[in-house]
């Protein structure tokens, strides 16, 4: 018990100390960096909200700059070029419309892959079309008349609002009748609606110059939708059909 009084009484000091040292320790670890941390994240928080605030004022700011008639405008000049769905009556209306136009029969016309009429959870996107960002409808057509007309309907038919690509096409000729058949191989586009809204935080960027001058290029081009029969001879397809006009009533 001597023993043990002497010690505290020699080491007083440094036991006060260790004892002061401890109790830091135990506050910092309790109270300290707990409320620091807390302190931190309420920092981060309103960052967050500040950050988020702007992006909110920003786009508000877009919006009410934009001309919401220009706007639809342009909408409707991209949903004519590539619709929101397979749209496939848009295809026939436009390839009859253009055949019309030019004076050529149209004597078959077939999708070339049955993803193109299978619904969207059915149908997986290609390498290709992931590649360029959109869904592709690939078709054929077969189309007979003077080779003039002919030429005229492959080269106006990339020139449409309605967009199409000519993959390739072959020409066959009747010297008997002074006719041209050709086989064209195309692909029509389309974009599904997104479905899922973005979230609060994505910027919103106003339309580049570049982006309206696509648009307009495009609502430039002419929009081939005019039905017109056209031909009344017969013509092999997989059956014989009454008419060379497949849209005609």
């Amino acid at each position: 018990m001597r023993l043990m009084r002497r010690i505290i009484r020699l080491y007083q000091s440094f036991i006060i100390s260790g004892v002061i040292i401890l109790f830091c320790l135990v506050a910092f670890f309790i109270g300290i960096l707990p409320g620091f941390k807390k302190i931190t994240g309420m920092i981060k928080i309103v960052y967050e909200q500040t950050k988020t605030v702007q992006i909110l004022e920003e786009k508000i700011n877009i919006l009410n700059a934009l001309d919401e008639e220009l706007l639809s405008s342009y909408a409707t000049a991209a949903i004519s070029a590539v619709p929101a769905d397979k749209s496939l009556g848009t295809i026939f209306s436009t390839i009859d419309g253009l055949t019309s136009q030019e004076g050529v029969a149209v004597s078959g016309i077939s999708l070339s892959s049955i993803g193109s009429v299978a619904t969207e959870a059915a149908k997986k996107l290609s390498t290709e079309e992931q590649k360029i960002g959109v869904n592709i409808i690939p078709f054929s057509i077969i189309v007979t008349g003077p080779i003039e007309q002919v030429r005229n309907v492959v080269d106006k038919a990339v020139k449409i609002r309605r967009l199409f690509r000519i993959r390739n096409f072959d020409l066959s000729f009747d010297n008997k009748s002074g006719t041209t058949k050709s086989t064209i191989q195309m692909d029509a586009y389309y974009v599904p609606l997104p479905t899922s809204m973005g979230k609060i935080s994505d910027s919103l960027k106003p339309l580049s110059d570049d982006e309206i001058q696509i648009i307009d290029k495009i609502s430039a081009l002419p929009l081939v939708t005019k039905s017109a029969p056209i031909g009344t001879e017969s013509a092999q397809v997989q059956t014989e059909p009454q008419s060379l006009d497949p849209f005609s009533p």
